[in-house]
């Protein structure tokens, strides 16, 4: 253990992991990657995501659509298509006639590597880890969440969640449920908020908890760092920046950040984790 929060480390180890369970299925995994906008943000984890494939040798496809309807023939197609073994789309979607959930559930749970699929989002509820009793084949975990929690292992033993407090500050069906769902079947005690939670009432979570994930997508929008209590892990998923980084350096309090620590890196690796589950390896 290392004591720290290092997303580069984690996300190292499981794209070795990933490029051994590419060598096992003696082929390359193929995937539909799905851009609809020109949000900044989307555009430049499309590129990084592709750019990992490329490294992982994994069978990208940069596929580009222009409104809702190309959306939901795109995926149709790559659900029937035996190339494609998973599909990762981008959100939130910029088309005001379909909403994120329902593109979601037009997903193949199977192919669902972002495991975002109602089934996939149920069974991690219920923490069943099979798609099918008796079979191999593994459900899909949604990867952000899954990130934090994995680097969180990295740095600090497998059961150190267990009774602790993790405040979430973000409510998403990305982020912030599935990462509740997480940290409660690992025993610890999950606090969700959001951008709109009363003041006095997050300043009185914050204090409690042992691990702060915050992930507001709103610029300005920052934790004050002395409501943080001394121990305590901080995870910022925000593109903006939702924490005072010198500020935590000089109480010692380790966290993630938007650039060099970025979880990031690692939610792309437990995306192509998934699609190696996806393309048929057992485990």
């Amino acid at each position: 253990m290392t004591r720290k929060l290092d997303c580069q480390e984690t996300a190292g180890h499981y794209r070795a992991l990933v490029l051994k369970n590419i060598q096992k299925l003696g082929f390359s995994p193929g995937v539909g990657v799905i851009l609809g906008c020109d949000d900044l943000g989307c555009v430049v984890y499309q590129r990084y995501l592709m750019k990992d494939c490329e490294e992982l040798g994994i069978d990208a496809r940069d596929i580009r659509v222009e409104n809702g309807i190309q959306l939901v023939k795109t995926i149709a197609r790559l659900n029937q298509d035996d190339k494609t073994h998973g599909i990762f789309i981008f959100y939130p979607l910029r088309y005001p006639e379909l909403k994120d959930d329902e593109i979601m559930d037009l997903v193949d749970p199977g192919k669902d590597i972002e495991g975002l699929h109602s089934i996939n989002i149920g069974y991690l509820n219920k923490y069943r880890k099979r798609l099918d009793e008796g079979s191999q084949h593994r459900c899909m975990t949604p990867c952000t969440a899954r990130a934090v929690v994995k680097t969180l292992k990295r740095g600090f033993g497998d059961d150190w969640l267990v009774g602790k407090t993790v405040l979430i500050i973000n409510d998403s069906l990305r982020i912030g449920r599935p990462l509740n769902a997480m940290v409660a079947n690992m025993k610890a005690t999950p606090i969700i908020c959001h951008a709109h939670t009363n003041q006095e009432h997050l300043a009185h979570f914050i204090k409690l908890a042992d691990v702060v994930v915050s992930a507001v997508p709103a610029a300005g929008y920052q934790i004050r760092t002395e409501w943080i209590k001394d121990g305590a892990l901080c995870f910022d998923l925000s593109g903006q920046g939702n924490f005072d980084y010198e500020a935590l350096a000089a109480r010692g309090i380790p966290y993630t950040d938007t650039t060099k620590n970025s979880i990031g890196k690692v939610t792309r690796a437990m995306a192509l984790l998934n699609l190696t589950y996806a393309a048929g390896l057992e485990g």
